[in-house]
């Protein structure tokens, strides 16, 4: 039995829709998850190229309004020593010039410090606020380091652990201009970019000389060890690297954040959709439940009783339930069982008739059929003067037809049918004595006893002698081998034939065949007769093959069931017996 084939055909389409629908929801929310991971990534570099151009915009703003200034006529004035002035006159230029260095200062909170340096007079004049006072002095060593690092880099140079920029007017003017840059202001603005989490942050400048950072040492060391890698390391977490680049002074600004930043929104979301999709896991697990309890259970009863009318248990019903949607199919199963144990029933008894009429006819086609070569052999015998064999064959003859008009009960004991068979071949013997052998096992004593239909092994033989070894001048050979199980007897018979062509054993096993399917459009008789009785006393278990035996001529296998009950007929016959 395929059990629950409907539950599981339920099952079956509920993971054909559901299963494609997880596999879409789990694409959506890769593709989601991916598009998020995209839009952080973006945002965070876009801030990160967002602070660097603001720096680079900040120093060039300096840098032209230093520019600016360093080209005004007071400013190289004082750097002429032999322009005609007098004190008040340079006092006057100098504090002019510092107001401007502040306000300039004051104006820009990226500038720490707004300094002139004078070359022949070997100060450097300061803003207001810066802790040297109004000016300093500086030896030529000092200027011409300043003019070298001018030379070898752009505007932006690293003086004194500070990034400054350097503006000279123009060549051999005897003065320039340094603006020291604000650390802390530059710190800030990076510290305060990516303000919705807590990164990381590096900037390096002058190729590690200059750096502002948030890293400890020890993280600093590690961070020099995956200085090329996106992922990065630090402290055990793996972080995502964001870079950008300032031109001048070789600035880099970095900003290192851990998966769990970056992705804490994503996490909530996917155990969202994961605690969703347990949600309509378990509501779908609890349809198929309500399913098997409302559907498959009374299909399940209505099977089981289709099963059973197929073991012909006819008296089967089906209990109906009251409110019940099966319950017109159960009444209308039921009704069908009854009409059905019913019409079996006479079905039954008519085909037993009809079997029974059967059986006689087709053995009256057999009690005659060996009678006439049988008196036509003894009155040849008896004209030659063989009165031995005469004598032999007529008492053979008498026991033959004892046999066959003793009774007419259709069962007979096994050892009586092989008898009778035995007692044709001597007749046969006798007939062909110069050109026939015959080699017959005998019967087995553990199956003796059982009934078989009567006249089922002598047919075998005739069509063996009047097909196989008729036109067998010597050396024919007639071979009757019994074996069997517990479950089955075989009797093969086979002879050294040499006229079977391919053709006509396949003509044999067809017509076997047919008759055995009870083709109402072949004579009944001879081997085909057997299969026919075989056929309806056995059920269809008992059988004729035909095959090329290994003599060379046909083989003709008879199998029928030990295990056939005939009870019935064995009391009949054990009536028939007591009577006598």
């Amino acid at each position: 039995m395929n059990n629950n084939i409907t539950f599981k055909k339920l099952v079956l389409l509920f993971f054909a829709i559901i299963i494609p629908f997880f596999l879409f929801s789990m694409f959506l929310l890769q593709q989601n998850v991916t598009s998020q991971r995209s839009r952080v990534f973006r945002s965070i570099q876009t801030k990160t190229d967002a602070t660097a151009q603001t720096l680079a915009r900040e120093f060039e703003l300096i840098y032209h309004t230093a520019t600016e200034m360093a080209g005004q006529a007071n400013l190289r004035q004082l750097a002429n020593v032999n322009y005609p002035a007098d004190a008040y006159e340079t006092a006057k230029n100098l504090l002019l010039i510092q107001e401007q260095q502040t306000s300039i200062a004051n104006a820009n909170q990226y500038i720490d410090n707004f300094i002139v340096y004078y070359q022949d007079r070997g100060q450097a004049y300061n803003s207001n606020g810066d802790p040297e006072g109004s000016f300093s002095r500086f030896t030529p060593e000092e200027y011409r380091q300043l003019v070298e690092k001018h030379i070898y880099s752009d505007f932006l140079i690293l003086q004194e652990h500070q990034l400054s920029e350097l503006i000279f007017p123009t060549e051999g003017s005897g003065y320039f201009l340094r603006v020291d840059l604000s650390s802390q202001t530059i710190e800030s603005l990076i510290r305060n970019t990516v303000t919705e989490y807590s990164p990381y942050y590096l900037l390096d400048a002058f190729s590690g000389s200059y750096q502002l950072t948030n890293l400890t040492r020890d993280q600093m060391t590690q961070l020099t060890r995956n200085d090329d890698n996106e992922r990065i390391t630090i402290d055990g977490k793996q972080y995502h690297r964001f870079s950008s680049s300032i031109p001048h002074g070789d600035i880099q600004i970095h900003y290192f954040l851990s998966e769990e930043q970056l992705f804490s929104d994503v996490r909530i979301y996917q155990h969202l959709i994961l605690c969703f999709a347990v949600f309509v896991l378990f509501s779908c697990c609890f349809f198929l439940w309500g399913s098997h309890t409302l559907i498959r259970k009374p299909i399940k009863a209505l099977v089981g009783a289709f099963q059973d009318i197929n073991r012909q248990n006819y008296s089967v019903r089906i209990l109906e339930k009251k409110n019940s949607d099966f319950s017109y199919l159960y009444r209308e199963f039921n009704q069908m069982a009854q009409k059905l144990e019913t019409l079996i029933e006479k079905d039954y008894q008519r085909q037993l008739l009809l079997n029974k009429a059967e059986l006689k006819q087709l053995q009256a086609q057999i009690n005659p059929h060996f009678l006439y070569n049988s008196f036509l052999l003894l009155r040849r015998m008896i004209q030659d003067e063989l009165y031995e064999e005469a004598q032999k064959m007529s008492d053979t003859l008498g026991l033959y037809f004892k046999y066959i008009t003793r009774n007419s009960q259709e069962y007979m004991p096994l050892r009586q049918e092989y008898h009778h068979a035995m007692l044709y071949c001597e007749i046969q013997q006798l007939r062909f004595e110069e050109r026939l052998r015959i080699e017959a096992d005998p019967l087995p004593e553990a199956c003796a006893d059982i009934l078989v239909p009567k006249l089922i092994i002598q047919p075998i033989l005739e069509n063996a002698f009047n097909y196989g070894l008729r036109n067998k001048a010597d050396d024919g050979l007639l071979r009757i081998r019994v074996s069997g199980s517990l479950e089955e007897l075989t009797i093969s018979i086979e002879d050294n034939g040499e006229e079977l062509s391919d053709r006509q054993l396949a003509q044999i096993q067809e017509n076997l065949q047919n008759a055995a399917l009870g083709s109402s459009l072949m004579e009944m008789t001879g081997i085909l007769n057997i299969q026919r009785r075989l056929t309806i006393y056995t059920n269809g278990a008992g059988t004729l093959k035909a095959s090329r035996g290994s003599l060379g001529g046909l083989c003709i296998q008879l199998s029928f069931p030990l295990s056939q009950s005939f009870e019935k007929e064995q009391k009949i016959y054990d009536e028939n017996i007591v009577s006598r």
